[in-house]
């Protein structure tokens, strides 16, 4: 079951501890704290064990900077709530990326971060990191 707000799309990976997002174009400052605590309250119950977030960027535009901080503010939620790592798709988004990437590091947290042209790349590298 996909939950929407806006320009976001969630969902969990049946069988595993993993989230996914994706937006469509412009995404707002309402709609990514809806997704903060959207994937929040679905991993709730992996926070002791831990779990993976895969991230579609693939049609998202570049974000604002005031989005931008909520971003960064996202990934700090995430890595108080015990999430491992977060895997990107973004097979043709460098703008994009490099926006992820500045995320994380402006949250200066332990979560492993990586990028990938696909979601079956991804849980692939997930299923290494989750136990």
């Amino acid at each position: 079951m996909a939950l929407t707000n806006g320009a976001q799309k969630v969902e969990t990976i049946p069988g595993k501890r993993v989230v996914k997002s994706g937006a469509v174009g412009s995404t707002t400052v309402e709609e990514v704290k809806w997704l903060t605590e959207t994937l929040l309250s679905l991993t709730s119950s992996w926070q002791s064990s831990g779990w993976a977030y895969i991230v579609d960027i693939t049609k998202m535009d570049p974000v604002t900077p005031d989005i931008s901080a909520e971003l960064v503010n996202l990934h700090k939620a995430f890595g108080q709530a015990n999430c491992k790592a977060m895997a990107f798709v973004d097979y043709c988004s460098f703008v994009t990326a490099v926006q992820a990437n500045q995320h994380q590091k402006q949250a200066d947290n332990e979560i492993l971060q990586a990028h990938f042209k696909t979601d079956e790349e991804a849980l692939a590298w997930i299923d290494t990191i989750l136990d």
